[in-house]
């Protein structure tokens, strides 16, 4: 008899896995923006324009996961990516 398929885990690994994934993918278009164009207004109008979505995916994943808490592994991963987004648009944003 084999135990194995009596195992199951119950926590929502995907969740944060597309967040972390927003975050770098925002993280990475932030930096191709700021590398294209050097201190230039078009790069902090390309990086306000890509956190708004960054952020409504991070949203979206929040109700999508029906999370309740930032202390479960879904809401944690959210939480650290909305973070990391923010704190990658501040340079833009500050100057």
């Amino acid at each position: 008899m084999n135990t194995m398929r009596d195992y199951r885990n119950a926590i929502d690994w995907l969740t944060p896995t597309l967040a972390l994934s927003v975050w770098a993918a925002h993280f990475s278009l932030l930096w191709a923006a700021s590398s294209a164009f050097p201190d230039q207004p078009a790069a902090r109008w390309i990086a306000a324009a890509l956190t708004l979505p960054a952020l409504g995916a991070m949203a979206w994943l929040w109700r999508r996961a029906d999370t309740v808490s930032l202390t479960s592994i879904p809401g944690l991963g959210i939480a650290i990516s909305a973070v990391g987004i923010v704190y990658s648009v501040l340079p833009a944003v500050v100057g």
